[in-house]
């Protein structure tokens, strides 16, 4: 009797149960930018981020995004504008057997340590300095959503403004480890 009472439960409740399951972790549901999840997650999750974060991971520098190493801002091309670029930029990020040494300045010229959300940036005078030596990026109008983002590279003794503008096309969006921002065009160095 207790096992033809099992078998109906198995029967009809372990579907239910299973189906429920699927939708919990469904990778079609965007993932909480409140954080409570690391930003190489949040990142890896992005259906418009794809380009950037392989290229992330293939220079190195996503070992050092984790909570030990403090919290990380990165300042993230879409996909689009990626591919937007001319092909030598483009492939800078895109081919897997580019200079490495190329790589990770053109990677580690959008990321930056501390939590930066655009109103702690409008604190700091709009400038930030990069992971990549010699780069920094400057921020006008923050913490505004009209906010607009900009290369500087140190030239002889000073930094000075180079490449284009970019605007924000999302802005805070918040990992347990640092913020993502994604920008609406991509800034790639390429010295």
């Amino acid at each position: 009797m207790l096992s033809r009472r099992f078998i109906m439960l198995a029967g009809g409740a372990l579907p239910l149960l299973l189906a429920g399951c699927q939708t919990a972790l469904s990778p079609s549901r965007p993932l909480p930018e409140d954080g409570t999840i690391d930003v190489m997650t949040l990142l890896s999750a992005r259906p418009d981020t794809k380009i950037f974060t392989d290229a992330l991971k293939r220079s190195g520098l996503a070992e050092r995004i984790n909570i030990a190493n403090g919290p990380t801002t990165l300042f993230v091309p879409n996909d689009t504008t990626i591919e937007a670029l001319p092909p030598a930029q483009r492939a800078v990020l895109t081919d897997p057997k580019a200079d490495q040494a190329k790589l990770r300045e053109a990677v580690g010229s959008l990321i930056a340590s501390g939590q930066l959300r655009l109103e702690s940036i409008a604190v700091r005078n709009g400038r930030i300095t990069t992971w990549a030596p010699g780069h920094e990026l400057r921020i006008t109008g923050a913490p505004a959503p009209t906010a607009k983002i900009q290369r500087a590279v140190l030239t002889n003794g000073r930094t000075v403004a180079s490449g284009p503008t970019a605007g924000f096309a999302r802005a805070d969006i918040l990992g347990s480890n640092g913020v993502i921002h994604i920008i609406d065009t991509a800034l790639i160095v390429t010295s």
